[in-house]
């Protein structure tokens, strides 16, 4: 296609589409033994808090951040048939998709017809893994916490580009860093890869001072973003235990229990 924004709307309805099928082909969402074990038990206590309550009710699991299994929850508890709580969730995780098809913009830049038919073959290659399918199926948070940091490496990505940098490369920076900081956030785990994000802004920026400056307001804009998201539950967690990462690095943290 000659217009790039109309195949990146095109293209992500067509792969969004497809993907909230994923569950509704597989006759509508089932509850799995994590769901059973711990991730509905998460949203339950994004909705009210619990520890006063229950002792060790899904073992460390418990003390995951629990807001992501939210709308799970709230689909269980409401009563939501297993068709509507599948496409509602898939849809929540379609939100990747025109990030993944930015990725493949990068990586196969041509106006043509040719171009459009890569970039399709790359996006359907990169949702093909069982899986990712699997994710639009299930009640876990792996591909949902992911979202933001998918987002900010097809940012980050922009860089490379010839034709499609953003105008306000600063305000690129800071986005790529609060992106990455709300990963984290999301998921603890994704730790290692948010902070090599910024570093590619290291390898394209022009020139030395404004390399370092990107990578140090992509790292500040990081920070600042993961304490604003993770403050709540991690201060849930201090008060409770002394430790807002409990049960994690316990032996850092006076009076935590062991």
């Amino acid at each position: 296609m000659r217009s790039m924004k109309v195949e990146a709307i095109v293209l992500s309805t067509i792969f969004a589409a497809l993907l909230v099928l994923v569950p509704v082909l597989g006759g509508g969402m089932g509850l799995s033994w994590d769901a059973v074990n711990h991730q509905i038990y998460l949203g339950w206590i994004a909705d009210r808090s619990r520890f006063d309550l229950d002792v060790w009710a899904a073992a460390t699991q418990s003390f995951q951040f629990p807001y992501l299994y939210w709308p799970a929850y709230k689909l269980y508890s409401s009563g939501a048939g297993s068709m509507q709580a599948g496409v509602t969730l898939a849809a929540l995780q379609c939100t990747c998709v025109p990030a993944v098809w930015m990725l493949a913009r990068v990586c196969v830049p041509e106006h043509s017809w040719f171009g459009t038919s890569m970039r399709a073959t790359a996006m359907a290659m990169a949702f093909a893994s069982s899986v990712i399918l699997s994710m639009f199926n299930t009640t876990a948070n792996d591909l949902l916490s992911a979202v933001p940091l998918i987002w900010a490496i097809a940012l980050a990505s922009l860089m490379f580009s010839n034709d499609a940098k953003p105008r306000s490369t600063m305000a690129l920076y800071l986005s790529v860093g609060v992106l990455c900081g709300v990963s984290v956030a999301f998921k603890l785990s994704n730790g290692p890869i948010a902070v090599s994000v910024p570093l590619l802004f290291l390898v394209q920026a022009d020139g030395r001072r404004r390399r370092l400056a990107a990578a140090l307001g992509a790292y500040v804009a990081m920070l600042f973003s993961f304490a604003l998201i993770y403050t709540p539950w991690g201060w849930e967690l201090a008060s409770r235990f002394g430790n807002p990462i409990f049960p994690l690095l316990n032996s850092m943290f006076v009076g935590s229990p062991s």
